[in-house]
């Protein structure tokens, strides 16, 4: 019982206290929650205090915890990123978001390949395999800079809904990049059938069923309130559970249950219009606060401090050249083409935050399952501690100094 008290006091103590000050951390303080949690979690873990030791990259039992934590998170952040978008959003948009999930995710990828091979000499297929994991946006970092009363007050509602939309699709859209090279590896043979229409159906099928499942819901919960069975105040939970069943039967059906919690999100969304919004604002705090937080903690504690120096300046050039050239310069070349964006200030703003966090630390023990290189963790681990820093760090000036180009 010692061995689980002690996370448990961490991760609710850690919460506890950054729930109390979190307006004023956004507001006066050049540091995210997200990145105190990921300091906390390294000064515990085993270049710190060396009070919990989890190892992920070297026991079996680490590895599966840190994947469906990260899933499980994942799915909730996405869930909660397709409640918070008005409703028909995505219809409404569908222009612009259709240029940043298909060659803006391209560019994102590639550029990201070519940075692996360039610096770290990885060959082709396993640099593909890098560059997908690193590819989506994360939905728990964007929100830490998208929510709260400074980002409402300096970030207009256009630019925090396309980057949430963004980062709530391609969390999704990720995995099919992720098992193409280890198809093309054959790695997952056995696994998924040696099959490429198996990619197909993980997308097709996540939004088919995802889309079923949140029409299903919305229904009865709306027949349910004419009926006087349901009630409102029950739909967090009915949230939760939902978020739930699309992740866990979505992917017992072989298709993608991330992609599926988020359609199932927008659809139960647009069902419930404005009866259900003050649930979902319930549902997103509990989400932000006790949900996400956490996973930050857990990073800083299987951070592989040790591979980091083995394998040295080579490994530190390919995480920085990830986050510094993986999509900003890529935006501004999209945002040329195909003007996705509102204007050329939005897409600066969107286009440098596109974090890196949750979802590629889920993808990258997902790929360590099933047999990926042991060399992918200390790039995936170091891109997304690296990514933590740069926009924690830069979350609240950047924030506020957007706000004042708006007022302009």
């Amino acid at each position: 019982m010692e061995a689980l008290d002690i996370p448990l006091a961490v991760a609710a103590g850690t919460v506890l206290g950054l729930t109390l000050v979190s307006g004023w951390i956004k507001s006066h303080l050049w540091a995210s929650e997200a990145l105190i949690c990921l300091l906390i979690g390294m000064a515990l873990g085993e270049h710190g205090a060396g009070l919990l030791q989890i190892a992920p990259s070297a026991n079996e039992n680490h590895l599966a915890f840190v994947e469906q934590f990260t899933r499980l998170t994942l799915a909730l952040s996405v869930m909660s990123a397709a409640l918070s978008l008005p409703t028909g959003y995505v219809r409404d948009n569908w222009r612009s978001l259709a240029l940043i999930l298909l060659p803006g995710t391209a560019l994102m990828w590639f550029a990201s390949t070519g940075i692996a091979m360039l610096f770290l000499g990885l060959p082709l297929m396993l640099a593909l395999l890098a560059g997908a994991i690193v590819t989506p946006t994360d939905p728990v970092l964007a929100r830490s800079i998208i929510s709260g009363r400074l980002a409402e007050e300096c970030v207009p509602a256009r630019t925090r809904n396309i980057i949430t939309a963004e980062s709530g699709i391609n969390d999704g859209l990720a995995l099919p990049l992720v098992l193409f090279p280890l198809l093309l590896m054959d790695q997952t043979k056995d696994a998924f059938s040696g099959s490429f229409a198996f990619l197909a159906w993980e997308v097709v099928g996540a939004l088919v069923l995802g889309w079923i499942l949140g029409k299903a819901t919305g229904w009865v919960f709306k027949l349910g309130r004419e009926r006087e069975f349901a009630e409102t105040k029950s739909l967090t939970a009915t949230t939760f559970a939902l978020a739930l069943l699309a992740l866990a039967g979505i992917s017992l059906l072989g298709a993608d249950g991330i992609l599926a919690v988020f359609v199932s999100g927008l659809v139960l969304n647009c069902a419930m219009k404005e009866e259900g919004q003050e649930s979902h604002e319930h549902f997103q705090d509990a989400v932000d606060r006790s949900l996400t937080l956490p996973v930050f903690i857990l990073l800083g504690l299987i951070a592989p401090v040790a591979a980091w120096i083995e394998m040295g300046w080579p490994l530190v050039g390919a995480a920085l050249a990830i986050v510094l050239l993986r999509r900003l310069p890529l935006f501004m070349l999209l945002q040329l083409l195909g003007k996705p964006y509102a204007n050329y200030k939005e897409a600066v703003f969107a286009g440098w935050f596109g974090p890196i966090g949750v979802a590629a630390l889920f993808y990258a023990a997902f790929a360590a399952r099933h047999g990926a290189s042991d060399i992918l963790w200390p790039l995936i681990s170091l891109t997304v501690v690296l990514s933590v820093i740069a926009f924690g760090v830069s979350g609240t000036p950047l924030t506020k100094a957007y706000g004042k180009r708006q007022s302009l």
